[in-house]
């Protein structure tokens, strides 16, 4: 349920209804493993998070969000052009309140 309310609002493309399932309090970290030109976090609190997550993740149009289970937590594949860009953890309830993405491309082959 977290993954596809996280989903269906970042591909909406509309901030207002992906604040709707962050917690006012959430926190967003990002592994980007020091990769220049990667965005890296943490980011704590509501407006942090949703301007690294819009960083990290981009624009929704042509961005392939696929539900999928991520270290034992609800997560989601992100993919461009068939290539996975990321991979995000999801933690809360019922807002998320922690999401942990992996932008990191060597941690991402196997994905």
């Amino acid at each position: 349920m977290l993954a596809a309310a996280f989903r269906d609002a970042y591909l909406s493309g509309d901030p207002v209804r992906l604040a709707r399932v962050l917690a006012p309090d959430v926190l967003v970290v990002v592994d980007s493993g020091g990769v220049a030109g990667r965005p890296h976090g943490p980011a704590d609190g509501l407006t942090a998070a949703l301007t690294l997550l819009t960083v990290a993740l981009g624009h929704p149009d042509g961005l392939g969000l696929e539900d999928c289970t991520v270290n034992g937590r609800p997560g989601l594949r992100a993919s461009r052009g068939g290539r996975v860009v990321a991979v995000i953890a999801l933690d809360g309830s019922p807002a998320i309140d922690r999401a942990w993405l992996v932008t990191n491309p060597d941690k991402l082959r196997r994905w």
